[in-house]
């Protein structure tokens, strides 16, 4: 289908972006994860220091993405389509941070994989886009807006989710420095498909409440870090299903999907 080819297509730019990355050795990889894991530890910090106002009442309801769940995740079924479900699949959560390299390179590594898991009805794919980085953009706040951005285009544009969710990917900036500005993140949803009207929506940060409410959420959850991955529920470490191997974690929800 042609979002699922144009996600591959921007998946495509991103894996020749961090093929240095993946080619770093099992300690580095190892020490990348203890760097994740210890961002748990200023997540606290965060959401007290940030001035953000979370949501009134539950997430998926008012104030949230249209098809969000009541556990903050942007669900996608076989169409690729945001807000879709199918409560038969294997339900997959992945944390993830928009600013963390690690999570891109779980998306580059097992990508294309949930795709095909999803597309074939297997796992439904439930995206929890928080915000734990926020202080590694000089001020800017790019993870909540570049989360923000997501979820106004999961809100108003649904089938072009998984197609920015892949270019925000693709050029995504390094830590420590400014993030893309409002402008750029609109003129790459514009470059997927999005209209002008809905990446014009996005300076206006309509679900910024939405994320700092997905952001405790995942705390809540027992997200210790991102990227992070839940299976019908229950949080699996990556000691238990390696993130970043060759297949494994295809390999592990394929065992999961056939014992029913």
């Amino acid at each position: 289908m042609a979002s699922s080819s144009k996600a591959a297509a921007a998946r495509a730019k991103a894996q020749s972006q961090v093929k240095a990355q993946e080619r770093r050795t099992t300690m580095m990889i190892v020490a990348g994860i203890v760097a994740a894991v210890l961002v748990f530890g200023g997540l606290v910090y965060y959401i007290i220091s940030q001035n953000q106002t979370s949501l009134d009442g539950d997430l998926g309801a008012e104030g949230s993405p249209a098809g969000s769940l009541a556990n903050g995740a942007i669900p996608v079924a076989e169409s690729g389509v945001a807000g879709t479900t199918n409560d038969d699949a294997v339900q997959v959560d992945v944390y993830l941070d928009l600013l963390c390299p690690y999570c891109n390179v779980f998306e580059q590594t097992n990508g294309a994989d949930l795709d095909e898991l999803r597309e074939a009805g297997t796992i439904q794919v439930n995206y929890h886009v928080i915000s734990i980085l926020d202080r590694y953009s000089n001020g800017t706040a790019y993870s909540t807006r570049s989360a923000n951005a997501l979820a106004t285009v999961a809100n108003y544009e649904p089938e072009y989710f998984l197609d920015y969710l892949a270019v925000l990917y693709a050029n995504q900036p390094a830590e420590g420095a400014d993030g893309l500005s409002d402008d750029e993140l609109a003129a790459l949803a514009v470059g997927v498909g999005v209209s002008a009207d809905t990446a014009g929506k996005f300076e206006d940060l309509e679900f910024r409440a939405w994320v700092a409410s997905a952001t405790e959420q995942a705390s809540i959850d027992g997200m210790q870090g991102t990227p992070t991955m839940a299976v019908n529920g229950e949080i699996i470490p990556q000691e238990t299903v390696p993130y970043f191997g060759d297949g494994t974690v295809r390999a592990y929800l394929e065992q999961v999907a056939a014992q029913g």
